[in-house]
């Protein structure tokens, strides 16, 4: 029925009927092979006119080869379409969805059979495909290259079994509303602040003309002011700007001026050698103080001179600021410091001790805070306080959304009008917030209650039968149920290791297999629960909020936590076995956290290293505190 084995590079392609299974339990074996058997049908008659030829049958899908990665993709269009003009005319229960995924590159062919890495890739791309989709390798889309025919769409990098690297995978659009349907989206849709974005551009324009400031922007959790900070990030490269965000924590221990070590880890990431040590000149012993990968990139630095505390502070935090104004003078900075209400004291100091000069330096700093935890009892507090009494930072306060940009970010999800009512009915429960609005958005719409089978808004949507969750932990909480019960386990350790965490720190936990892990990471990430953080060769992960951190979190008894925070910190000894004195404040972070679970000793031992080192950085409160 098809042409013979093409020879050389193949494009493969798989199908798989997506529930299979219960579609038979639902209709029984002889009326569940009936309604696959037409399926089977619609298959081969598109592979026979894209020239394809049927490798084998598997079960409920095909495995296909072409010789034109051009004809395989249509022939995958052609599948979907075809099955869709067929849904139409069969009643819902009977409709069969199939996924499908394509990949590229040399085979191994044996008798009627191909084998290899090329065919193993795209079988488990056809795994990572939902119902209705279509997903390619970047082999495929680099073959296709630009073309009017064929829209694809970025879904960002997955885990394919077998495969020690992570795959970019790419969605081939084949309906009008497979751009815009809500399951697609990709990134929370940034909607309204029109007057504080307007602002912002000001002090970004005032910075790249060598007049800096310091913004704080304050709002309530999950009001958008991280969302804000990064979409001025984009608006500052685009001016030629660097760009880079540290970010406090909310945990005992944490490394002293931690938001300024992460900005600085970055510098030397994306600065070429010679412009980073043009930027440090003579302040390099001091800020290697803070980033040790300074001086092991530049051996050469001499060693800090030895002052009294009150001077080597000093000394630490001119040093600082006088590389900020070098690297600003190269190129404009914009940093930003989020989270600074869990900011230590030494990194609100250096704040105000910088804060004087920014008017005559390239550099623009941008610090957010949820301004309903500013309690007395915090460094950001008396920082502010300070700031404000000498007019050395400017304040922005973020409020909620109204209910036009409810309306308005609802329009950007789904990408179609919402109805009134439910516009109504979602900002009443959420009153404007714009992580709640999303998280109630997401619940909605995996329940099945938004849209129907084509991504459009149901024509029997029922406002006053939502039921939407009173509160975004309870939000939260039923999200997190629908994953797996292997997801939900790992997520809930990550959780315990903090708002970042590492693949190679999760692996080292054991808490399931290798292959259920890449599962569950991944499943994780399609769910919009974590987001890839990786910048260098380590696979990095972040929560896509600190309230679904601290959610998983709050679901742990003491003793359970306890407990995990202790195999947290044995499992940093194991994967972090040749430098744990760099790992030595988080080292005694769990262990403090895992309370009598854990041997008393060690806890001290971490304790006194880590305060060591905040005092060797000059962070004199820390280092007493621990």
């Amino acid at each position: 029925m098809s042409q013979e084995l093409p020879e050389g590079t193949v494009t493969v392609l798989f199908t798989d009927v997506e529930g299979s299974t219960d579609l038979t339990t639902r209709q029984g074996d002889e009326a569940a092979q009936e309604i696959l058997r037409a399926h089977r049908e619609l298959v081969r008659q598109q592979v026979e006119e894209h020239s394809g030829h049927e490798v084998k049958g598997l079960g409920d899908g095909f495995m296909v080869a072409f010789a034109s990665a051009r004809k395989a993709v249509a022939c995958a269009v052609g599948i979907q379409r075809a099955l869709e003009d067929h849904n139409r005319s069969q009643p819902l229960d009977e409709q069969v969805l199939i996924r499908i995924g394509l990949n590229t590159g040399e085979v191994i062919q044996e008798e009627a059979d191909l084998f290899g890495e090329t065919v193993n890739a795209a079988a488990r791309v056809a795994e990572k495909a939902k119902g209705g989709q279509i997903l390619v390798s970047e082999m495929v889309r680099g073959l296709l290259g630009r073309s009017p025919d064929v829209e694809l769409v970025d879904r960002g990098r997955s885990r394919l079994k077998g495969f020690p690297e992570r795959w970019r995978l790419y969605e081939v659009v084949w309906q009008e509303q497979a751009t815009t349907a809500p399951a697609l989206m990709e990134r929370t849709p940034f909607v309204g602040r029109e007057a504080e974005r307007a602002e912002l551009r000001r002090f970004l324009e005032q910075a790249a003309r060598g007049q800096g400031a310091l913004v704080m922007i304050g709002g309530e959790p999950g009001v958008g002011k991280t969302r804000l900070t990064e979409e001025l990030s984009v608006e500052a490269r685009q001016r030629n700007m660097l760009a880079l965000t540290g970010r406090c924590y909310e945990m005992e221990g944490a490394p002293p001026y931690i938001p300024f070590v992460e900005i600085l880890e970055a510098t030397v990431r994306v600065l070429p050698p010679e412009a980073l040590r043009e930027a440090l000149g003579d302040a390099a012993p001091e800020v290697a103080k803070l980033t040790p990968e300074v001086r092991r990139l530049f051996p050469d630095i001499p060693p800090p001179l030895e002052l009294p505390p009150e001077q080597e502070r000093r000394y630490l935090f001119n040093g600082m600021r006088a590389f900020l104004a070098r690297a600003g003078q190269a190129q404009p900075l914009l940093l930003v410091l989020d989270d600074l209400h869990w900011a230590d004291e030494s990194t609100m100091l250096l704040v105000q001790h910088i804060a004087p000069q920014l008017h005559e330096m390239p550099v623009l700093i941008v610090g957010t805070y949820r301004d309903v935890e500013l309690d007395v009892a915090r460094p950001l507090a008396e920082a502010m306080e300070e700031l404000h009494r000498q007019r050395l930072a400017d304040r922005i306060a973020l409020k909620r959304l109204t209910e036009d940009g409810v309306s308005s970010m609802l329009r950007a999800m789904s990408g179609q009008e919402p109805p009134a009512p439910l516009v109504q009915a979602i900002y009443s429960e959420t009153e404007g917030n714009p992580f709640f609005v999303e998280e109630v958005f997401h619940h909605l719409a995996e329940e099945g209650k938004l849209f129907d089978a084509h991504g459009r808004w149901r024509s029997d949507l029922d406002v006053s039968e939502l039921d939407v969750p009173e509160g975004v932990r309870l939000v939260i909480g039923r999200r997190l149920k629908r994953v797996s019960e292997a997801c939900r386990r790992v997520l809930t350790t990550a959780a315990v290791i903090g708002r970042s965490f590492g693949y190679e720190l999760l692996e080292a936990l054991g808490e399931v297999d290798a292959e259920t892990l890449l599962d569950a990471v991944d499943e994780a990430e399609r769910a919009k629960i974590i987001t890839s953080v990786s910048e260098g060769p380590e696979a990095r992960f972040t929560f896509a909020h600190e309230l679904i951190r601290q959610t998983l979190v709050s679901g742990l008894s003491m003793p359970r936590r306890q407990r995990l925070h202790l195999r947290v910190a044995e499992a940093m000894e194991r994967a972090y076995a040749g430098a744990l004195e760099e790992h030595a404040t988080d080292m005694a972070h769990h262990l403090y956290q895992a309370g009598t679970a854990a041997d008393s000793e060690k806890t001290v031992h971490y304790l006194t290293l880590a305060g060591e080192r905040a005092l060797a950085a000059v962070a004199y409160e820390e280092g007493a505190r621990l």
